[in-house]
């Protein structure tokens, strides 16, 4: 294939392309190793050992180094894979990696983040949550329907906390009491619940 273009990447890497089309990226030195220059030719068997040997193993130490920092949907890992200028066929074998030895499982990481959030969120904005970092509608919402969340008394701990020392008689704080657990995605209904079993009690 005839490299047509090397192109400034991130940091100490460059982009390499092959009659116009991303191959992947690489260091200046690995460029110089394996004879990578504009104009020149590279066989598919150098871009093989390049994708095997240099990019799989270099992506696997990328994926594990952040899991290590933080757990990752299957979505966030393929982004910043992305964003790292792997190529697809790589971050596809990274992923699958990952999947097979239980490094990435987006059921656990359900599972870790409604235990980390239950007392501070609402469901629907677990549920919200969620499926911005990628996570599967149908996963998020079957996990709900299988475990127990007591929504109300994640509710009940946050309205003691937010409301301690305001007037609830007052109606302009009140109303703001509302509006803020609203936007927390608690419903309406089950905040006037907690108000009038709350409103008399010293919180």
């Amino acid at each position: 294939m005839l490299i047509t273009n090397l192109e400034k990447g991130r940091g100490d890497k460059y982009r390499v392309y092959g009659e116009h089309t991303f191959l992947f990226a690489l260091y200046g030195k690995e460029l110089k190793k394996y004879g990578i220059e504009a104009g020149r030719e590279l066989s598919d068997e150098h871009i093989s050992i390049i994708q095997k040997e240099v990019l799989m193993k270099r992506a696997r130490e990328r994926a594990l180094y952040m899991l290590e920092r933080r757990p990752m949907t299957v979505a966030m890992m393929r982004d910043r894979l992305r964003n790292s200028d792997y190529t697809d066929e790589v971050i596809l074998a990274t992923i699958q990696f990952l999947e097979d030895y239980h490094y990435l499982d987006d059921g656990e990481y359900i599972r870790m983040y409604v235990e980390s959030y239950k007392d501070k969120k609402s469901r629907r904005q677990i549920e919200y949550e969620l499926m911005r970092k990628g996570a599967d509608r149908e996963m998020v919402r079957d996990f709900f329907e299988k475990h127990e969340f007591s929504e109300q008394a994640s509710l009940l701990r946050q309205f003691r906390k937010y409301t301690r020392g305001k007037d609830l008689q007052n109606p302009v704080i009140r109303q703001k009491v509302y509006r803020y657990f609203y936007s927390k995605g608690f419903d309406y209904a089950a905040v006037e619940a907690v108000f009038n079993g709350e409103q008399n009690i010293q919180v």
